[in-house]
């Protein structure tokens, strides 16, 4: 039994019916739990290797043209040392070409990564540095109607709060602008 069709016992137009059909009666027969023979285990390896190969369209497929052409292996034409040159510096080029676009992808995602960190950041800063205007502008106002009034020197509060939330909210506007 030279080949996979013959020691399932189908001939080659064999649907996968008729292989899984031929499949179950040799291994009924050879299977080592049966079959006491010594070579049963060898022959019962076999046989599944045969069911392996020709139940998968794709290994069958490749299995058929070694039947037919003898060999699977691509015989290399020999090349001149311009042609092998030519050849190194394609696959290096390839191979340059494929680093550098992982390594623009990654150095891409880490600069969105740490712009968004940034943004972040910076809006949290915001909101905190609006809180504190917000709260000077409110102490500053509580201390002019409920404490005496002493003057200008009162205003500086509110003053400082109101200065400080403008300053804020012009620097944030002008930090968005392109």
């Amino acid at each position: 039994m030279s080949n996979y069709y013959q020691i399932l016992g189908v001939s080659q137009e064999a649907t996968i019916d008729e292989i899984r059909k031929a499949y179950r009666i040799r291994a009924k027969l050879f299977h080592p739990d049966i079959n006491k023979n010594e070579n049963s285990k060898l022959k019962f390896q076999i046989i599944n290797e045969a069911y392996q190969t020709l139940i998968d369209p794709q290994k069958r497929k490749w299995y058929d043209f070694k039947l037919k052409y003898g060999t699977t292996r691509v015989i290399p034409q020999k090349e001149t040392p311009k042609q092998r040159d030519a050849r190194r510096s394609s696959i290096r080029n390839q191979y340059s070409r494929e680093y550098d676009f992982k390594y623009a992808q990654a150095r891409r995602k880490e600069r969105e990564e740490a712009k968004y960190v940034k943004t972040l950041v910076d809006k949290v800063l915001f909101y905190i540095m609006m809180l504190f205007g917000i709260l000077a502008c409110f102490f500053g106002t509580t201390h002019l109607i409920f404490d005496r009034w002493e003057g200008l020197k009162d205003l500086t509060g509110v003053l400082f709060g109101v200065s400080f939330l403008f300053l804020l909210i012009y620097g944030w506007r002008a930090m968005e602008k392109p």
